[in-house]
């Protein structure tokens, strides 16, 4: 078993870059299905990244955070690679029904259900990355990110341009997706970890009984920014959905990097955490928000200075002309973000109360919203609605935060 370990700047570079990469290369894909196949299959592969990011959040159970936070081994690698194996079947059976009892068109049905498997590669391989992570071996999980990128992008791009088929497309990248994790991945975890499925039963329902919470609060965090496009594509039709998600995707990076930077911490928070070091626990959490902060003015400035050349550059004219919708969606990205962050400390410290509670204000708030701000503002109205829900949840989050952080000083 290799016991070498990386600095912590190494992991956050490799983790970053790596992140970003696969990232790009997925953002790539939503410019590269409108190039060439059209706002029609735009539409399509928004609507299915929209639907299946829901049932991934189940899949992943909420559990990256907890596993790499669990310094003391109270459950096995076996424990939490067969509990993620169960939680994806799951998951496939709940995006199947969805998909067949909602009225989408067989195409639509077709590409959510095989996008699903491309998004159960990803999340087998979010355990094997909180495997890494523990090992402070987040190189591994970097070069994975960017060997799975690279196959997405050319994979996608040669056969869509070859077929003008997105079913068949999705479906190719997704076999390829898991061929690549099988090849590189499973032989490196196995030189860290005693990688075999653990059995036993009880274990498992226990790991999963106790990370309840976390998959009612990533689901229902994951609802927060879905609802407003699946009320979308019922009230404003599935070209203008198209468009709010070609325009939404390349801000993300903004939303994502943050987090990039703030995962390799978890291991770090939660030590502080268990030696009581609060201080040493906030000022970790004040670096990440300074972190946010600095992602955040480079994506504004980026934004106001080429936002409409970007967006024409990438998607032609038509998409451009609602240049209106970038600053707005970065704003939301900035704000989810900063819940991210958040959401993260409070699974460290075991709020898991408070992620709930927060999460479920915010998707009660989305709901109530969505169809309103949607009819009376358009596509503006989706990212009023998220912008107003997200807030909400943080002012919950950073509550409960202090409550714990509190307990725990004055014991």
């Amino acid at each position: 078993m290799e016991n070498k370990k990386l600095s912590i700047a190494s992991s956050v570079m490799w983790n970053t870059c790596g992140s970003t990469f696969y990232l790009g290369c997925q953002w790539l894909i939503t410019v590269l299905v409108v190039r060439l196949a059209g706002l029609h299959a735009g539409g399509i592969l928004t609507l299915a990244i929209s639907v299946t990011n829901i049932w991934y959040a189940i899949s992943v159970y909420g559990m990256r955070n907890y596993q790499v936070s669990d310094v003391k081994n109270k459950y096995s690698a076996g424990t939490y690679l067969y509990s993620r194996i169960i939680t994806i079947g799951i998951s496939l059976l709940g995006c199947i029904i969805y998909a067949l009892v909602i009225p989408y068109s067989l195409e639509q049905r077709a590409c959510i259900i095989i996008y699903f498997c491309i998004k159960a590669v990803e999340a087998v391989f979010d355990c094997f990355s909180g495997m890494f992570q523990k090992n402070w071996r987040l190189d591994i999980a970097g070069k994975s990110m960017i060997i799975r990128g690279i196959i997405t992008i050319v994979s996608f791009s040669a056969v869509l341009y070859l077929t003008k088929n997105l079913i068949i497309t999705l479906l190719l990248v997704a076999l390829l997706t898991a061929v690549a994790i099988a090849i590189y991945d499973i032989p490196r975890v196995r030189k860290l970890e005693i990688l075999k499925f653990d059995f036993k039963s009880k274990i498992v329902i226990d790991l999963l009984i106790e990370c309840l919470p976390l998959v009612i609060y990533s689901s229902l965090s994951t609802s927060i920014a879905s609802i407003p496009r699946l009320y979308m594509e019922r009230i404003l039709g599935n070209e203008l959905l198209a468009i709010y998600g070609a325009v939404a995707t390349p801000v993300l990076i903004i939303q994502v990097g943050a987090t990039y930077i703030f995962n390799p911490f978890v291991t770090l928070f939660a030590e502080k955490y268990n030696n009581n070091d609060i201080k040493g626990f906030l000022k970790i959490l004040a670096k990440c928000i300074v972190a946010v902060c600095i992602i955040s003015v480079i994506g504004l400035i980026g934004g106001a200075l080429v936002g409409k050349w970007g967006l024409n550059l990438l998607y032609g004219s038509t998409v451009a002309s609602h240049v209106d919708l970038l600053m707005p969606l970065i704003i939301c990205t900035i704000i989810t973000a900063v819940s991210w962050l958040f959401c993260g400390v409070l699974t460290v410290v075991r709020g898991f109360k408070g992620l709930v509670l927060s999460n479920l204000a915010a998707v009660l708030t989305s709901l109530a919203l969505s169809p309103i701000l949607e009819k009376s503002m358009g596509m503006q109205g989706a990212s009023l609605t998220l912008a107003l829900a997200t807030i909400i949840e943080i002012i919950i989050l950073v509550a409960d935060m202090f409550i714990i952080l509190n307990k725990k000083s004055n014991r």
